[in-house]
């Protein structure tokens, strides 16, 4: 795969080596306990040969344009919560406004030589457009859970997934041992590179302020705030024994594109533990940064019953005013897509094997804090 990357782009420098221990994790996990079909292994070879391609242009731009490095990202603001928060449509209306800048799909899935300024943009958004069109056959109830497409805001695994460390590979392959040892990771160099994505991405467009998101920052806040101390976290709350089941099903329809062989109960186990990781995980980094970072509450409730109310909120939370122009913008994106847009998406806590009152036992602790409960 090194070499077909290599071959596709004509580059050969890699970078740091410690992303080869990631990449071998990766694939050795992936060879024992993915329990690939043909279709699958066919997915994750062109999903580790577009990354490691991506990997290759990424460091040669950031080898042959040093002057990126002068770009300033300043006060970035960082949406996080669980997946199955409100997170993405919180992105997805924030990208109304022309004076946030969000990373958009088609900019961070598959990369091409060149900054764009040649015309390649459109060949890149084609190539896009078309891979989602294949996506949507072979998974076709997924637009029901989760909204994809090559104009939408990304998310920021989509950054960090060129460094083959993030909740990515969890989610979408049976990867447990890999997971086991990202977990005990140190992401502080993650997300340099995670910057030094947002200066290349900057350079061709500006805006007034990052716009970012990603639940993955949940499990790594503390190397986040190392990267980025000035940072704006708008966390979102919701209880997570609601959003434990929507997840694992998200979960369990991304895998079944790649193997024939599933267990519910097991996706159910797995996610339970790792929600209950992250969350106690932020709300110790939260604690100890307390003072330090500049965090805003947001409802899971609050945002679905009156988002452009929570929208202002987060604008003067970062020292801003939401123009009338921009809220029309969203008022009009959010009659546009319904939630249930594509239809309704069907879950439940028994289909994953899990009890109601053991998982709000297990998480306990942040339903009180949160006032979730």
């Amino acid at each position: 795969m090194l070499e077909q990357a290599a071959s596709l782009t004509g580059l050969s420098d890699y970078g740091e080596p410690d992303f080869e221990e990631a990449f071998e994790r990766l694939l050795y996990s992936a060879e024992h306990e993915a329990g690939f079909s043909e279709t699958g292994e066919a997915i994750f070879r062109d999903d580790m040969i577009r990354l490691l391609s991506n990997r290759l242009l990424l460091l040669n731009d950031w080898n042959t344009k040093p002057d990126l490095a002068t770009e300033d990202i300043e006060r970035p603001m960082f949406i996080v919560g669980l997946p199955r928060s409100g997170t993405s449509i919180l992105h997805e209306l924030l990208a109304q406004d022309d004076e946030n800048r969000v990373p958009l799909t088609w900019e961070t899935t598959r990369l091409i030589a060149g900054s764009g300024e040649d015309g390649s943009d459109e060949e890149i958004i084609a190539r896009a457009e078309n891979e989602f069109h294949e996506m949507d056959k072979i998974i076709p109830d997924f637009k029901k859970i989760h909204r994809v497409g090559p104009m939408l805001p990304d998310e920021c695994v989509g950054l960090m997934n060129n460094d083959f460390r993030s909740m990515h590979f969890h989610v979408s392959y049976r990867v447990p041992a890999f997971q086991e040892w990202l977990d005990r990771s140190d992401f502080t160099a993650v997300y340099r590179s995670h910057k030094r994505q947002l200066q290349r991405l900057q350079r061709r467009k500006r805006g007034v302020q990052w716009v970012l998101k990603s639940p993955q920052h949940l499990w790594t806040l503390d190397a986040l705030l190392a990267v980025y101390p000035d940072a704006r976290i708008v966390q979102l709350h919701r209880d997570p024994v609601d959003a434990l089941a929507s997840y694992a099903s998200l979960v369990r329809n991304l895998r079944r594109a790649v193997s024939d062989s599933q267990d519910p109960h097991e996706i159910g186990r797995e996610w339970a533990r790792y929600f209950a990781v992250g969350l106690n995980r932020t709300m110790q980094v939260r604690q100890a940064s307390e003072g330090k970072a500049s965090f805003l509450e947001i409802s899971y409730w609050d945002l679905v019953t009156d988002p452009l109310r929570v929208i202002e909120r987060i604008y003067a939370h970062c020292g801003r005013r939401l123009s009338g122009k921009s809220a029309e913008r969203m008022r009009s994106y959010l009659k546009a897509h319904p939630a249930d847009m594509f239809g309704k998406h069907k879950y439940s806590l028994r289909d994953f094997g899990l009890d109601r009152d053991e998982e709000a036992e297990r998480f306990r602790a942040y339903r009180q804090a949160f006032d979730v409960a």
